[in-house]
């Protein structure tokens, strides 16, 4: 038996860890690109930099503020209606998991769509929405609808809706300093330093740094990014797990939902790592190993019942 409060632990540890990898690649990044500067640019780097650290905030400010709403309308999400018996036992379970899990209620909205999913979004949990569709609605009774709702509230009290869009922007910036570094590396001598022909003794020694930026590091940043997501599905699951005391209601939650694998009609691939269960049906979602787990936003629905059932 698996104690959940052991494997919420080792899954945040887990989380905690990859993030640190994201974190050196962003440096590896960084000091190509302030080296290949420095040679090319002197003069330049300081203006570079604080643009980059101001497009890199700006970018945060805005996701953060505004990305949650195009979600949602991009979802057609809808506000229950309390006449409706399934919208108004699914408002008394979030209020009764808000209450469970210590968190300010959040708001709560209604996807019109067939297929069993939910998702949570906010930057923080005073400004959280939780939304599920009305295939959940009808095709899971109160006990799975209670855990697939803990399971939501535990991402908005574990933080991962803020940290799913950081790491996004992150991922991004990656992308974007390797291929700024590549291009600096291939400036024509009119461009460099003054007009001066640069010093070019430190380039054998970036080059290696050079291929990981350009090459490698923007691959790294996103399998690392779908790494943590799977981690903090893992993480969800078990914090659900110590809001309802109940690990057979989600499992069953996911046993239904892994036999209606129908697409969620409006979920994409930019906001597959959101929903409770990937809203499209993937290969590489249902096999485990590690060439699976490299490509995949969530983990295998299998692996995560037999957790689920494996814990006390």
């Amino acid at each position: 038996m698996i104690d959940f409060h052991s494997a919420a632990e080792a899954n945040r540890r887990r989380s905690q860890l990859l993030v640190g990898v994201i974190a050196l690649l962003v440096l590896a990044v960084g000091l190509t690109l302030d080296g290949l500067l420095r040679t090319y640019l002197a003069g330049w780097v300081p203006v570079v930099t604080l643009l980059t650290l101001a497009g890199i905030a700006i970018a945060l400010r805005l996701a953060h503020a505004f990305g949650d709403r195009i979600v949602l309308a991009s979802l057609g999400a809808t506000a229950p209606d309390p006449s409706l018996h399934e919208h108004q036992q699914l408002l008394n379970v979030v209020r009764e998991m808000a209450v469970a899990s210590g968190l300010p209620v959040p708001r709560v909205l209604v996807i019109p769509d067939p297929a069993p999913n939910a998702l949570a979004t906010g930057i923080d949990p005073a400004h959280a929405t939780v939304a599920v569709t009305t295939g959940l609605l009808e095709k899971l009774d109160r006990a799975q609808t209670q855990g697939v709702v803990a399971h939501e509230m535990a991402h908005i009290g574990n933080r991962d809706t803020a940290l799913g869009v950081t790491i996004a922007i992150v991922v991004g910036a990656v992308a974007l300093l390797a291929d700024a570094a590549w291009r600096v590396r291939r400036a024509p001598a009119s461009y460099r330093a003054g007009g001066v022909e640069a010093r070019t003794e430190a380039i054998p020694a970036l080059l290696p740094l050079l291929v990981i930026a350009a090459a490698l590091a923007p691959l790294a940043s996103r399998l690392v990014a779908f790494a943590i997501s799977r981690q903090r599905e893992y993480l969800a699951d078990a914090t659900a797990v110590s809001l309802t005391r109940n690990p057979e209601a989600l499992a069953g939650a996911l046993e239904t939902i892994a036999t209606d694998r129908r697409p969620t009609v409006r979920g994409t691939q930019g906001t597959a790592h959101l929903f409770f269960a990937r809203p499209a049906a993937s290969a590489a979602e249902d096999r485990e190993g590690f060439l699976a787990d490299l490509f995949a936003t969530h983990p295998p629905i299998a692996a995560r019942i037999a957790r689920l059932r494996g814990m006390k």
